[in-house]
């Protein structure tokens, strides 16, 4: 059994690989000015830690060179890991296999367990990564143009390096020339050596380093310029690989795959962060949504109650490590918590239906008796909507054994019963619940972990949600899975705001609806606990709009309020006019940003099509059919 280590370079918090030859080491310890714990360092001993601005990734090769013993060594990068499956995997243009993170799925594919890595090492002496061609980066067609065409790269450096070669390791000189001609380059000092070619090629490159500094003044080098030494080492490299190729042919050499993982973040599993009283609740926004969320969280934070904690997770995919500082920065104390966490992962590889102005961030509420494992209950809300009341008291409604607890659509059922037909067809052939005036709506949720856990798995979720291209996509699979385990609440906990246009309000499709659940709406609006802008007309593109003063109430104790005035670019729309597309979605017409079935002009074109096209004629079926060779359903 041979003593393998390969060592993983970083530098901050992120996921990690350990096992019985993987080992992680911080690099730049003694400038970093934060030691992590449960890993190796490269300011112990005899180290260059100091250096790592120049170094980069090589501090960690010194520290090992100096500190360690081996029978092999190897090193890759915390974004960067070897590939040892047999098998080619598919790359990017730059020769990366690409993987989001670095979870179980990856570490399979690129067979980064113990009994792989010690049978792939034993066989070959020298191991790296595969050559790259130059001609496809577009930085000129040899490792010296790519050099000299490089950001912050100067040539002279690579000069130097050349001079000292000649002048100091003249045997390696017909290999450098040749190397700094070839269209071929090896990247990142990435390469498992066997124990005295990594002694010889450690001594060799850190002496022509050293002699380079030597010669060298970096005053006016710039940050990225300053990483010199790490840039020529990578050059040095492929000198030396070619030289030892053109010079030990007895050696067994094998070039492996690399990856490249985009999100490097540490994933902490979500606990609670309080004891005691605390109300978790969970949000979920992207990007373009961070002021939106904002103004979201002040209400919560402003209606709560001083005798319990507040436990806010926000669910994303995409928000800026500078707008989640800003907002944790915000609102975080001593009885508030605002966390962050990626989900994007465990959507990775699924089929999930997006249309209209939906996006993937819909499906994070299905996620959440795996996200949230640390809780047996949790409030969700819609990031569109303001709080009035204390969300304590919505987290302490009893619901019993039921799954969840909401709100009944009051929308929906005005649809289903007197505005779109087909609306009522696609309830009853594709939904096909029990009751349609007990479908509830998505946007304020009380989640029973508990019994979800108990009774059907996220498996058996996602299932569901990539079987059928639903229409309201989260929100019509968690009513077919709820349906008869669902505690409805007051509907003052999520009231609708009634949207305008010309010709049509949200009010009149509700008059349709059963006339208890009419009258319950009306009486929610008098004693709002939670408005919801859920529909085309939002505060920050409707000033103007129902509800608005609540959400522009909270908006100007934030952060975000000049930000908020500066979206409106100054010009005012009035409830009832075209509202332009919000920067969050594609071309946006009244009533084609939400729910389409509540808007006045197509609730308009569809009495037409009714009349012109009767349901169950054959007229309407023939249209129906041309309709589905066009959009391809």
């Amino acid at each position: 059994m041979s003593n393998i280590k390969i060592f993983t370079s970083y530098h901050k918090k992120c996921e990690l690989l350990k096992n019985k030859y993987i080992y992680p080491i911080q690099v730049g310890t003694d400038v970093n000015g934060i030691i992590y714990e449960d890993t190796l360092h490269d300011n112990t001993g005899d180290n260059i830690s100091g250096k790592n601005g120049m170094y980069c990734e090589l501090t960690a090769q010194y520290w090992a060179w100096k500190n360690t013993d081996a029978d092999y060594y190897g090193f890759m990068h915390y974004r960067r890991y070897f590939s040892f499956n047999p098998s080619q995997l598919e790359e990017d243009t730059f020769g990366n296999v690409l993987y989001e993170r670095l979870d179980a799925q990856a570490v399979e594919d690129l067979r980064l367990n113990e009994k792989t890595i010690e049978s792939f090492v034993n066989n070959y002496d020298v191991i790296c990564t595969e050559g790259q061609n130059i001609a496809g980066l577009g930085q000129g067609k040899t490792v010296w143009e790519h050099y000299k065409n490089s950001p912050h790269h100067r040539l002279d450096d690579m000069q130097k390096i050349l001079d000292i070669i000649s002048e100091q390791y003249p045997d390696y000189l017909d290999a450098a020339q040749e190397y700094m001609k070839s269209r071929t380059a090896y990247f990142c000092n990435m390469y498992i050596l066997r124990k005295d070619i990594f002694n010889e090629y450690s001594e060799w490159l850190f002496g022509i380093l050293k002699e380079h500094e030597k010669r060298s003044d970096f005053s006016d080098y710039d940050v990225d310029e300053y990483r010199v030494s790490g840039f020529l080492a990578e050059r040095l490299w492929g000198i030396y690989y070619t030289w030892l190729k053109k010079n030990h042919g007895e050696l067994r050499f094998k070039e492996v795959q690399r990856s490249f993982f985009t999100e490097t973040d540490e994933q902490a599993e979500i606990t609670p962060v309080f004891t005691g009283k605390t109300v978790p609740i969970v949000l979920a926004a992207d990007n373009k949504y961070v002021p939106y969320v904002t103004v979201t969280i002040q209400s919560i934070i402003e209606n709560s109650n001083t005798d319990y904690k507040y436990d806010i997770i926000i669910l994303d995919s995409n928000i800026s490590t500078e707008n989640q500082k800003k907002v944790s920065k915000e609102f975080s104390s001593g009885r508030i918590s605002i966390r962050f966490y990626n989900v994007k992962s465990y959507l990775e590889n699924r089929n999930l239906f997006v249309h209209r102005h939906f996006t993937v961030e819909i499906y994070y509420r299905l996620l959440m008796q795996d996200i949230m494992k640390g809780y047996d209950k949790v409030v969700y809300l819609d990031s569109d909507l303001v709080v009035l009341d204390d969300v304590a008291k919505l987290y302490e409604t009893d619901i019993g054994e039921n799954y969840i607890a909401a709100v009944v659509d009051a929308d929906f059922a005005g649809c289903y019963k007197g505005v779109d037909p087909d609306r009522k067809e696609y309830y009853e052939k594709v939904l096909r619940m029990a009751n349609p005036y007990h479908y509830f709506n998505s946007g304020v949720l009380v989640m029973n972990l508990t019994q979800f856990r108990k009774n059907i798995t996220v498996k058996d979720i996602f299932d569901l949600a990539e079987s059928k291209k639903w229409l309201f996509p989260d929100q019509d699979v968690l009513n077919v899975i709820c349906e008869g385990h669902v505690y409805y609440l007051d509907a003052a906990w999520n009231v609708m705001m009634n949207w305008k246009d010309a010709n049509s309000s949200r009010l009149a499709t509700l008059r349709l609806a059963p006339h208890q659940m009419y009258q319950d709406y009306l009486d929610s609006r008098k004693h709002i606990k939670i408005a919801h802008f859920a529909g085309f007309q939002k505060p920050w593109n409707v000033p103007d709009c129902d509800f608005a003063e609540y959400f522009w109430k909270y908006a100007r104790n934030t952060s975000v309020y000049e930000q908020l005035l500066a979206g409106c670019g100054g010009k005012k729309k009035l409830a009832g006019s075209v509202v332009e597309a919000d920067s969050a979605y594609q071309l946006q017409i009244p009533g084609m940003e939400e729910t389409i079935y509540i808007d006045g002009m197509y609730i308009r074109l569809i009495n037409k099509l009714n009349k012109w096209f009767p349901k169950g004629s054959r007229r309407r079926e023939r249209v129906k059919k041309l309709a589905k060779i066009f959009v391809g359903k």
